[in-house]
C-alpha cells in the first residue's frame, strides 16, 4: 500500500500566507471528495450488517441498529472531543505555528488514552444503558449480545479518531479515504464468513466489525507516523499543559458534549419507536441507514469546511472562512436534494433491498417521505454547524443541540408516536432539523464567530 509522502509538505517552513485557504470551490471539493468516499464506506458497513442481518430476521434488523446507536452514544463524548484535533491543527498549520501543530497532535494522543479504561467498563455501561431504555425484550436480548462484543474496540477507535483528524487537519483525506474502504471489505468478508458459514448469527456480525475495525484504527495510528514521521521528532505522545487542556475543556469537549447529547437524544428516540414494536424500529432503521447516503456529502463536507475555516482563521482572513461556509453549505444543500427526491420517487425499491416484508414496506414509505423533506435542512445544519466548529465556536452548537434534540425531537416524538404512530415520530425529527437549520444560518451570518480563539 503506496502513500505518497508529499503530504508532508504542509507542515515544513510553512507561513501563513502558504498554508491560508483560497475558499474556492474546487478547494473545498478537493480536500471534502476523499470524505466522501470515506463515509460512503463507513455506510457501506451499516450497508452489509443490515442486508447481512436482514436475511436472519426482522427482529434483528432493528436489534443491530439499537445496539450501534446504543455503542455511538457510548463513545461519543470522547470521540467527538477527541476529533477536534483537526481544528487545533489546522489553526496552528493556518498561521505557520510548525512546533503548534506538533505539539497539539501529541497532545490529543495522549488523550485518546482514556479509551483503555472505557474499554473495561463498557460491558457495564452497555446494560446499563439498555436498563434506561427498556427497548423490545427480544430486541433487547438481541442487541446486548451484539454490542458485548463490539464494546471492546473502544480504545482503538479513540486513537484512530485523533490519528485520522490529525492528517484532515493537515489536508490530508486521501489517507483516511482508503483506509475507510479497507474497512468495508474487510467486514463485509467477515461478515459473510462468520454468519453463513461459521453459523455464529448476530455475533458474527459483531466480531466481523470488531476485528475490521481494530485493523483499521491500528493501520491509521502507523501511517500517521510513516507519512507525518517529520511532525512528532520522536515519541508522539506529549503531556497536556494546563493551559492545553483549559483549551480543550473550552473548545472540545463542548464538542463532545454536542455530540453525546444529538446522540443520545436519537437514541431516546428510537427507544420510543423500540416500544411501537419490532416491525417499527426495523422500518426506521432500513430507513436511516438509506438517509445516511445524505451524511456523506455533508459530514465530508462539514470536515473540510471547519478545517479550512480553522486554516483561514489562523491566517487572519475572516473573509474566506465566510465564503468557505457558505459555499460548503449550499453545495452540501445541492447533494442532498438529489436523495430526497430519490426517496419520493422510488421509496419501496429503496426499502425492498433490504427486507421485502410488507409491515417494513407499509410502514417505511410514509417515513422516507418525512426524511426527503429534511435532507436540504440537514445539509445546511450539518455544515454549517462544522464551520462554526472549525472557528471555535462551539458553546452555540452545544444550546442548539441539547434544547432542540431533547425538547423538539425526543419529547415532540413521544407525543407525535402516541398520535400518529411511527411516521408522527419522525415528524419530531424534521421539526428539531428545520430550528437547527435555521440557529445556524442566523449565526453564521451573525459573524460573532470570527473572534473566537482556542
Amino acid at each position: 500500500m503506496a502513500f505518497a509522502r508529499a503530504n508532508l509538505s504542509p507542515v515544513a517552513d510553512v507561513s501563513p500566507s502558504d498554508s491560508a485557504p483560497s475558499g474556492r470551490t474546487r478547494e473545498l471539493l478537493t480536500l471534502a471528495g476523499p470524505l466522501m468516499f470515506s463515509n460512503l464506506a463507513y455506510t457501506a458497513v451499516g450497508f452489509t450488517d443490515t442486508l447481512i442481518v436482514g436475511r436472519i430476521g426482522v427482529a434483528e434488523v432493528g436489534a443491530v441498529g439499537f445496539a450501534g446507536i446504543v455503542l455511538l452514544t457510548i463513545l461519543l463524548l470522547f470521540r467527538g472531543s477527541l476529533n477536534t484535533a483537526a481544528t487545533f491543527v489546522a489553526r496552528a498549520l493556518g498561521s505557520g505555528d510548525r512546533p503548534g501543530v506538533r505539539r497539539w497532535a501529541g497532545v490529543f494522543l495522549t488523550l485518546s488514552l482514556i479509551g483503555v479504561p472505557l474499554a473495561f467498563a463498557g460491558p457495564w455501561i452497555v446494560d446499563v444503558a439498555f436498563a434506561l431504555l427498556q427497548p423490545d425484550p427480544v430486541v433487547a436480548r438481541i442487541a446486548r449480545a451484539y454490542a458485548h462484543v463490539r464494546i471492546f474496540e473502544t480504545p482503538f477507535v479513540l486513537i484512530g479518531t485523533v490519528s485520522l483528524s490529525i492528517m484532515v487537519g493537515l489536508g490530508n483525506t486521501r489517507t483516511p479515504m482508503v483506509l475507510a474502504w479497507l474497512v468495508m471489505i474487510l467486514n463485509a468478508v467477515l461478515a459473510s464468513l462468520f454468519v453463513f458459514v461459521f453459523g455464529w448469527g448476530v455475533r458474527g456480525a459483531a466480531w466481523a466489525a470488531l476485528v475490521a475495525v481494530i485493523v483499521q484504527q491500528i493501520l491509521a495510528f502507523a501511517l500517521l507516523h510513516r507519512l507525518h514521521g517529520g511532525l512528532f521528532g520522536g515519541f508522539p505522545f506529549l503531556r497536556p499543559r494546563r493551559a492545553e487542556m483549559a483549551s480543550f475543556a473550552r473548545v472540545s469537549l463542548p464538542v463532545g458534549v454536542t455530540e453525546l447529547g444529538e446522540v443520545s437524544a436519537f437514541t431516546a428516540f428510537q427507544g420510543v419507536i423500540s416500544r411501537l414494536g419490532a416491525t417499527e424500529l426495523a422500518a426506521s432503521q432500513i430507513a436511516n441507514q438509506l438517509a445516511s447516503l445524505g451524511f456523506l456529502p455533508a459530514f465530508a463536507l462539514s470536515a473540510a469546511t471547519g478545517s479550512l475555516v480553522s486554516r483561514a482563521l489562523g491566517a487572519r482572513r475572516t473573509d474566506v472562512a465566510a465564503k468557505v461556509g457558505w459555499r460548503g453549505a449550499g453545495i452540501a444543500a445541492a447533494f442532498m436534494s438529489v436523495l430526497g427526491a430519490l426517496f419520493l420517487l422510488f421509496p419501496r425499491q429503496l426499502l425492498g433491498v433490504f427486507n421485502g416484508d410488507a409491515g417494513v414496506l407499509r410502514l417505511g414509505v410514509p417515513i422516507l417521505a418525512v426524511m426527503a423533506a429534511y435532507q436540504i435542512l440537514d445539509g445546511v445544519a450539518i455544515v454549517l454547524g462544522g464551520a462554526l466548529g472549525g472557528a471555535g465556536d462551539t458553546r452555540f452548537r452545544l444550546v442548539v443541540t441539547m434544547t432542540g434534540s431533547w425538547i423538539v425531537m425526543v419529547l415532540g416524538s413521544v407525543f407525535l408516536a402516541a398520535r400518529f404512530g411511527v411516521t408522527g415520530a419522525w415528524a419530531a425529527a424534521l421539526l428539531y432539523m428545520i430550528v437547527a437549520a435555521l440557529a445556524y444560518v442566523w449565526r453564521f451570518r451573525s459573524g460573532r464567530w470570527q473572534g473566537r480563539t482556542l
